[in-house]
């Protein structure tokens, strides 16, 4: 009879150079992540939810269970599909809840809300009267079929669709059609760090005047390609991004110390009140190169 481990043995030669290498399937290594990526991507939601469970399941409770767009999710406890982006959305909740103790945020105004994962968050989670979401055309299209669909009609009813190419930065814009003065929040998760700089700081000069607090949450700085791509056939990561977003200082992102010392150089760059030092910061618990941030008035 043929063992198990006899067979994966037999017949194999085995050079100390390469013999952990996951790039082809051996027995001394874990699973490739080249292919089982989705097997850590699972794992690392799983660990996440149950390291806040309690907490997570009750957010869970408070936004869609449907899978939407049928992104890769893991079924917990039998009962919740749970996603990368439920993660994501729980800690910017989080950070936002503990800041924003009495849950109330009247005016909102969100640039880049992709398909509305935060939009549905927080109006779920905080009292809010209007919503404003500002993107490209093509986007909003999804933006606003996916929040029809998760959302409640008086909640939909709250936000507001302005396509990015028809959007006018004139000083009165707001108070004009819509009778707004001030936000309460302005909100960029995960974008900025992808827009042209003169882009970006026109949004933070027009809106500093007109809204009372600023959430942005981006990455401090520019992986090292060999951190992120195949270090084996020593791909070149894509360019287009680079001189993207006000942080494009190339880091190693597993440096603790020097995502740290760059977090400084994002406050700076970002906050949209020269004079301000009241934020309020945390690094991401899930992707630990971006910083959650909170710049007030």
């Amino acid at each position: 009879m043929s063992l198990f481990w006899e067979k994966q043995s037999s017949n194999r030669k085995f050079d100390l150079k390469t013999f952990r290498n996951t790039k082809n399937h051996n027995i001394f290594a874990s699973w490739s992540p080249y292919t089982r990526g989705l097997t850590f991507h699972n794992f690392l939601i799983n660990y996440y939810v149950n390291n806040n469970k309690k907490e997570f399941l009750n957010f869970k409770k408070s936004i869609n269970n449907l899978n939407i767009g049928n992104p890769p999710s893991i079924l917990y406890e039998n009962k919740f599909n749970i996603t990368y982006d439920d993660c994501v959305s729980f800690e910017e909740l989080n950070f936002l809840s503990n800041i924003f103790k009495k849950k109330k945020l009247d005016l909102i105004m969100e640039v880049g809300p992709g398909y509305g994962r935060m939009a549905e968050t927080i109006i779920k989670n905080f009292e809010v009267k209007k919503y404003f979401v500002i993107d490209y055309k093509n986007i909003l299209i999804l933006t606003k079929e996916y929040l029809s669909k998760v959302l409640k009609k008086k909640d939909f009813k709250k936000i507001i669709f302005l396509n990015f190419e028809n959007f006018s930065f004139k000083k009165d814009f707001f108070i004009k059609n819509y009778n707004i003065k001030k936000f309460d929040l302005f909100f960029n998760s995960d974008s900025f760090h992808e827009i042209e700089k003169k882009i970006i700081k026109r949004y933070l000069n027009y809106f500093s005047p007109i809204s009372k607090n600023f959430f942005i949450k981006n990455a401090v700085g520019k992986y090292k390609p060999k951190d992120l791509i195949d270090h084996l056939t020593k791909k070149k990561v894509p360019q287009t991004i680079k001189p993207l977003g006000l942080c494009n200082e190339e880091i190693n992102i597993f440096d603790k110390k020097k995502i740290t010392s760059q977090s400084k150089k994002f406050l700076a760059r970002y906050n949209p009140y020269k004079n301000s030092k009241k934020t309020y910061s945390k690094l991401s618990e899930i992707y630990q190169s971006t910083l959650l941030s909170i710049f007030r008035k």
